[in-house]
């Protein structure tokens, strides 16, 4: 956005005083193709006027011929000015302006490195994200071990009982039949009169 804008007093003259203002302000949007393309709601607030004055004066210099706009799915709009209410700029400035953007770019693109499998002999960063969730799973689950199934049937049972015990009798599930005080339970007798 343009700090100030230049403005040519005689072709803001047949245009009404409020969207003289409207113009300096979408000017001051537009980069050197006079393309722009604000919100009514930032519009708004840089003309310090309603929205939907906004609004009004943005349709009113499309019908004068100052501005033309198309529309782009999302609804918002493309504005394009004509190119006697642009600041003059020297094709120098242009220019100049456009090869150190370029400049700019190849540099940054220059400093980033490639995505991908990294050099050989580089080391990866040690707090990277996939491998602090490493270290925390390791340091979870005991290799060796999957906890998914237990290898012996009484090493389940064991670790089940076990379970109960901790929580006072008040954690046993359906799918293990019925808890270890009442009678019929699937539990070995050995784990229930041990109470390990």
């Amino acid at each position: 956005m343009l700090a100030f804008v230049p403005v040519a007093f005689d072709l803001y003259r047949p245009l009404k005083p409020r969207l003289r203002w409207a113009m300096q302000c979408l000017v001051s949007f537009a980069d050197h193709a006079g393309r722009c393309f604000p919100s009514i709601r930032t519009f708004a607030y840089h003309a310090g006027v309603s929205k939907s004055a906004a609004g009004r004066d943005l349709a009113a210099l499309t019908e004068v011929g100052c501005v033309t706009r198309k529309r782009r799915p999302g609804g918002v709009y493309v504005y394009q000015i004509a190119r006697r209410f642009l600041p003059r700029w020297a094709k120098e400035q242009v220019s100049q302006a456009w090869n150190r953007q370029h400049k700019a770019l190849q540099a940054r693109n220059a400093a980033v490195s490639p995505g991908g499998v990294p050099d050989h002999g580089t080391k990866e960063k040690p707090d990277k994200k996939n491998q602090t969730n490493a270290r925390l799973r390791a340091g979870f689950a005991k290799p060796g071990v999957s906890y998914g199934e237990l290898p012996d049937p009484a090493d389940r049972w064991q670790a089940r009982v076990r379970s109960w015990i901790r929580s006072g009798g008040k954690f046993w599930l359906a799918d293990w039949g019925p808890r270890p005080n009442e009678p019929g339970c699937w539990a070995p007798a050995g784990l229930l009169q041990t109470g390990s």
